[in-house]
């Protein structure tokens, strides 16, 4: 047999790739870098909204929440401008208010006061819930401290609580006493 003849039918592929082929691979990556960046910046976008956002979704249902078995315990209740207008007994005021002063009945048909209030704080306002021991002795806890605002409000024996987030969301619940 005649090699000569076989070997020159076989024909040897150059080593490597095209300029075409390089250039569709290099356009191909390209347009993957250019999705993935817009996708980042989407994605951060998003949670820089859900964060901003995350007031009514997180904080505000347990707010309502906690306001809201409160509330339907009281017996009645008076809104006032300050805490410090519900803790000398001012004039009550039917809107406006940052103070709302509840009544309950005890078990022993005592009649028992609460408070709730929104007060300054060093990193902004707080709603807090007030109550004192049988010796007279103030004990609270915060109700919020992620509130820019909260005012109390009274129409037809409704107690309303609009509560104003950090970054100016508005959340009004009601309720009323037994």
């Amino acid at each position: 047999m005649n090699r000569g003849i076989f070997q020159s039918h076989v024909r040897r592929t150059p080593a490597g790739f095209t300029l075409l082929e390089m250039s569709s691979a290099m356009s191909v990556l390209l347009i993957l870098a250019v999705a993935l960046v817009v996708m980042l910046q989407q994605h951060v976008l998003f949670m820089e909204m859900f964060r901003r956002q995350s007031f009514l979704t997180v904080e505000a249902p347990k707010i309502g929440n906690l306001i809201g078995r409160i509330i339907n315990h009281t017996d009645h209740y008076f809104v006032y401008g300050s805490k410090a207008d519900a803790l000398a007994g001012a004039q009550p005021v039917l809107t406006g208010g940052s103070a709302v002063r509840l009544f309950f009945k005890s078990a022993d048909q005592e009649t028992e006061e609460r408070l709730i209030a929104v007060e300054p704080t060093a990193a902004g306002n707080a709603l807090r819930f007030y109550s004192w021991r049988a010796d007279g002795s103030e004990t609270s806890w915060t109700i919020s401290n992620r509130i820019a605002n909260a005012q109390f409000s009274s129409d037809q024996g409704i107690l309303n609580v609009m509560l104003q987030g950090p970054n100016g969301e508005e959340v009004t619940y009601g309720g009323g006493a037994r």
